[in-house]
């Protein structure tokens, strides 16, 4: 009997062994859910902190702040140098020099667009008023439309009286700073075909060549001036009336954020000494070819 009774017990402990697994089971399930919900929750702002501050490290860029999460303690990245401190490496300065503006690495700003806006609108103010002139900035240029009327007669590429003045006006604030400048000419759609000018296209190229050409005559550093035409196909208003045709026949002049830098000057070379060498004296051997009499040739080194 008390042996039956030890068998009853010991099946009953190994029925009973299963809720262990199922304890360990629902601990784990609850730690998963723990932790997606721990996941779920995260503050965006700080975890995109903690990126940007990862990137900056790996890109080795300047920190905005003082830390990295809180803006404390001090910078993981020491602050980079100013843009007027830094000293191109000599083999890079010429390559530098000839990029395009696309190519033109960010440290060579030039004179901040904002303070070159002030000038020519305190230079300019009269025609601004008239509305002959019209200055726009925005992140990459500052743009400068002029009248063509201003410049030069219609259908034409001859510098006008009141070219000089305004040309030199806007020259005397570009000379100073190295901003490059792009000249662009725009014309209306009234049709041109004469002796000079073959197409729109060809009107608004020389005009914006003739500016350029002049800026260049006034001193501007030719490396930092480029002239672009746009014809007809860049309207600013409607042809259909005489207003939008007179505010598409303009000239352009557009100064970049961007700088020019110019290469560095050639180091000094040795001079070496050349010897002369005298002319080579004729050879008295020389080959001569004589024709013969009965139509052959024949050939000598004989000079008599």
């Amino acid at each position: 009997m008390r042996k039956r009774y030890r068998l009853h017990l010991r099946g009953h402990e190994q029925l009973d062994r299963w809720l262990v697994s199922y304890a360990d089971y629902m601990t784990l399930i609850f730690a998963l859910f723990v932790v997606l919900y721990s996941v779920a929750m995260v503050d965006k702002d700080k975890f995109r902190v903690v990126i940007e501050g990862m990137t900056q490290a790996f890109e080795a860029r300047p920190l905005q702040g003082e830390g990295l999460l809180e803006r404390e303690g001090p910078a993981i990245v020491p602050p980079a140098l100013a843009p007027d401190k830094i000293i191109p490496d000599p083999s890079q300065a010429q390559a530098i020099a000839l990029a395009p503006i696309s190519g033109v690495p960010m440290a060579q700003q030039g004179e901040p667009l904002p303070t070159l806006d002030a000038q020519l609108r305190k230079a300019m103010a009269p025609l601004l008023e008239a509305g002959l002139v019209d200055i726009q900035q925005d992140k990459e240029w500052l743009n400068i439309a002029l009248d063509s009327a201003l410049l030069f007669s219609s259908g034409s590429a001859f510098m006008g009286p009141n070219a000089s003045p305004l040309l030199n006006s806007l020259s005397s604030i570009l000379k100073p700073v190295d901003n490059y400048v792009r000249i662009r000419g725009y014309t209306d759609n009234q049709q041109i075909h004469n002796e000079i000018f073959s197409s729109n296209w060809a009107l608004s190229a020389a005009r914006a060549e003739a500016v350029l050409t002049t800026l260049i005559g006034q001193g501007i550093a030719p490396q930092r001036l480029a002239f672009e035409a746009y014809g007809e196909f860049s309207p600013f208003a409607s042809n259909e009336t005489e207003g939008g045709r007179a505010k598409n026949r303009q000239v352009v002049v557009a100064i970049s954020r961007l700088r020019w830098v110019a290469p560095p000057a050639p180091a000094a070379q040795p001079v070496v000494a050349q010897v002369e060498q005298s002319a080579p004296q004729a050879d008295a051997q020389a080959i001569r070819v004589i024709a013969l009499p009965g139509g052959g040739i024949r050939i000598t080194t004989r000079q008599d």
